[in-house]
């Protein structure tokens, strides 16, 4: 297929990107490396990976290829890719400055989250940083940070970051070294120290790497500062320490700071071990995390069940928050069989290495669980409900809707019964407080302003007696 360049978006040191226009007028964001590097073969290696890379995945938050990667007559490699409508976090923090703290944790939350789809595909991205983070034009996720941070975690649309530029991203099954070309590409402080060192390196390198991002995000500056040249800047990825986040940018949790210290550790041993886990800590101090109770034979459980047949971590269940179409709050349970053995009879069905969803509408109405399908091993949703809540879930009972029936106004006879004798307005107002509350309201109004007149009209009458008598 033919391209029709409209403009150069970005350049770089092996090529640029230009913003192009297929044969059937869609927009795309054709990346080419220049005949200047592609004579390389390692050069071509790291092309040909990415396009390998890039295949792997399924992700809305993943840049796609979207056609065939070809070569011009001059040598120049080129690879048509999804053209992404919107701003790097780079060029959000330098214009911008600091996301408010709510909304980068929602983005942060989502890139995590693509960071995870990546990993599981035994994919490094190696090169994570403001500038391969685009978050995309006018694709609300969530209507509001409130709505989010209040607990609504589940059920948004994926999609509003992008991550890009997988130009050395490499296969984790393949091999684990540093010791290539993409090392030398554009020294920064997002590189890793074991990356930066040029040691053997894994997923934890991206770990570093996005604890940095996070940090830009919520403070502006930089974890760790770019120096004035290449050695300068790997000597401060292997020594300088970042100020506090809460220290560095006001409306920065202190929960906050152990997060980042964490995910930023020089030792990658003391690092997050995995992106799931610094993103369940980042929930947990910011006070998303989903409850979870645990089901399994070890003692970390926090259901035990000492049974052969139940494996070590059996089951996972989750006290989930979420809306309805109608918008209205969701509350249901997630079962999720993590990987058991044998799995989990749910109503007389094998659930292994998968998850249902069970709503909660007050009442524990809940399946026939067996772990490993026998009958001995019940669950009891009773336990599991106590341990929820232990761990605040909070589940409201919502009021019925009003009859469609009945009127939501005072009529203009009880009106005045009402103000004629109080009483009977209390009782209406008691009476349509949940179902009917304009009528209650009325009610309650018209019965406080007859008491009150009636109290006047006692008071005058008291007055005038002592007067004339």
């Amino acid at each position: 297929m033919s391209y029709k360049i409209i403009e150069e978006i970005g350049r770089g040191g092996m090529g640029c990107v230009y913003k192009a226009m297929d044969a059937n007028g869609n927009l795309v964001a054709l990346k080419m490396m220049s005949n200047k590097v592609t004579y390389m073969p390692e050069y071509c290696r790291l092309f040909d990976e990415e396009v390998e890379a890039l295949r792997k995945m399924n992700s809305s938050s993943v840049v796609r290829i979207v056609g065939d990667p070809y070569d011009d007559e001059d040598g120049n490699k080129y690879l048509p890719m999804e053209y992404i409508d919107g701003e790097t976090i780079d060029h959000i923090v330098k214009n911008k400055g600091p996301f408010n703290f709510h909304e980068a944790v929602e983005l942060m939350i989502e890139i995590l989250e693509a960071m995870d789809h990546i990993h599981s595909h035994d994919i490094i991205h190696r090169d994570i940083k403001p500038s391969n983070v685009m978050v995309r034009s006018g694709n609300n996720v969530i209507n509001s940070a409130s709505e989010y941070y209040s607990g609504y975690t589940r059920g948004f649309v994926p999609g509003r970051i992008c991550i890009i530029d997988f130009g050395i991203a490499k296969d984790a099954k393949i091999g684990h070294t540093g010791r290539t070309v993409g090392r030398i590409i554009g020294t920064d402080g997002y590189m890793s120290p074991e990356q930066a060192g040029g040691l053997n390196i894994d997923s934890r390198t991206d770990i570093y790497s996005l604890g940095c991002l996070f940090y830009l995000m919520i403070t502006g500056l930089p974890a760790v500062p770019t120096g004035a040249n290449d050695h300068e800047t790997i000597c401060n990825i292997f020594k300088h320490i970042p100020v506090l986040p809460s220290q560095a940018a006001p409306g920065v949790p202190v929960a906050i700071d152990e997060v980042i210290k964490r995910a930023v550790d020089k030792d990658m041993t003391k690092r997050f071990q995995t992106v799931k886990a610094f993103k369940e800590a980042l929930e947990m101090a910011t006070g998303l995390a989903t409850p979870k109770v645990t089901v399994g034979r070890s003692v970390d459980n926090d259901i035990i069940m000492e049974h052969d047949d139940v494996s070590r971590r059996h089951l996972n269940i989750y006290g989930c928050t979420g809306n309805n179409i109608d918008g209205t709050p969701r509350f249901y349970v997630e079962l999720e069989d993590v990987g058991s053995t044998n799995g989990t009879g749910v109503n007389g069905r094998l659930l292994k290495k998968d998850k249902i969803s069970i709503d909660y509408n007050g009442t524990v109405n809940y399946p026939e669980v067996f772990l490993a399908g026998r009958p001995e091993l019940s669950l009891d949703w009773g336990e599991v409900m106590s341990k929820l809540r232990e761990k605040a879930w909070k589940p409201v009972s919502l009021p019925p809707p009003p009859p469609s029936s009945a009127s939501d106004d005072l009529s203009v006879a009880m009106a005045l019964l009402s103000f004629l004798v109080p009483v009977v307005g209390w009782i209406v107002a008691a009476q349509n407080s949940d179902t009917l509350p304009n009528k209650a309201r009325k009610a309650n109004i018209f019965a406080w302003a007859g008491l009150a007149s009636f109290a006047v009209l006692v008071q005058t009458t008291i007055i005038l007696l002592l007067i004339f008598s």
